[in-house]
């Protein structure tokens, strides 16, 4: 390790044994302070993020630059990647007011985001999206955390079995969608969440519209083809269930589902709930 590093790592780990003391940087100026800040937050970003030496870089960084709405988000990480949720909770709720009292919401983007899909509490997904789309009315398809805000919000709602308010906010999604100039079936969750509430509220033949239409256009979604297998079983409509439910056993069997590398969405299908519906239909076509 050079003299160099070893220097920032010692500043590091000074700064942080006397935070509760005092600010060593206090009497830097804010240019030097933002410009230290930075080196801290670029330093941390080279270690793991649930490593001892990631969290003193970010100490050090937020002691140089405390109302760094941005480092202060991405701090939370750590804590929430390592388990630690009260912690990353408190960072993040921190880095969500610094933000709105400069009228921003990236870190109520990422908040409402982390409300769905970690914390499952839905109501609170809600209420940050509707925030986040009354701050930024101009921007009706603005982004929480690499997602349409609304498609957050149709997601909750539909968890809350609230699923007319969820179909028309998925409408709404397409609908803007299609008004600046993309392909609405180009939105396949949106397409897909619209389908389940139909079918959560027994308007079956609307579900199968939109899980064909969307199928149409992009056919290797196992989730779907499960899904409308699983309906046209119930239906007794027995070749149209073999064929979507052995469709989606094939691409399951390719690893092709709803998969992300930080979340379970609320309706990816296992091979195991394939083979059952399977094992229904073989039931079904003995003599």
């Amino acid at each position: 390790m050079s003299l160099k590093n070893l220097y920032i790592i010692a500043i590091s780990l000074f700064a942080v044994g006397c935070f509760a003391q005092n600010n060593p940087f206090e009497h830097l100026s804010l240019d030097e302070r933002n410009q230290l800040a930075d080196k801290y937050h670029k330093l941390s970003m080279e270690k793991y993020q649930t490593s001892e030496m990631h969290r003193i870089y970010k100490d050090s960084a937020l002691m140089a630059n405390p109302k760094n709405a941005e480092y202060t988000e991405r701090y939370s990480y750590s804590y929430k990647k390592a388990g630690e949720h009260i912690k990353a909770m408190k960072l993040l709720n921190k880095a969500v007011a610094m933000d709105l009292e400069n009228n921003k919401t990236n870190a109520l983007e990422y908040k409402a985001w982390s409300m769905l899909y970690f914390y499952r509490d839905y109501e609170a997904a809600i209420k940050d999206v509707d925030l986040i789309l009354e701050m930024k009315k101009e921007q009706p398809l603005i982004a929480c955390h690499g997602e349409p805000c609304l498609l957050i919000k149709g997601q909750a709602l539909y968890q809350l079995d609230k699923n007319q308010e969820a179909i028309e906010t998925l409408e709404k999604l397409l609908e803007l969608d299609k008004k600046r100039g993309f392909d609405p079936l180009d939105n396949f969750l949106a397409y897909f969440y619209i389908a389940r509430s139909y079918t959560k509220i027994g308007n079956i033949d609307k579900a199968i519209e939109y899980y064909q239409n969307q199928l149409a256009v992009y056919d290797n979604f196992t989730e779907m083809h499960y899904q409308l297998g699983k309906i046209y079983l119930d239906k007794n409509e027995i070749d149209k269930a073999d064929l979507h439910l052995k469709k989606a056993k094939q691409l399951i069997e390719k690893g092709t589902k709803m998969y992300e590398p930080y979340i379970e969405r609320f309706d990816e299908v296992f091979v195991e709930e394939i083979d059952l519906e399977l094992d229904r239909l073989k039931i079904k076509n003995e003599p």
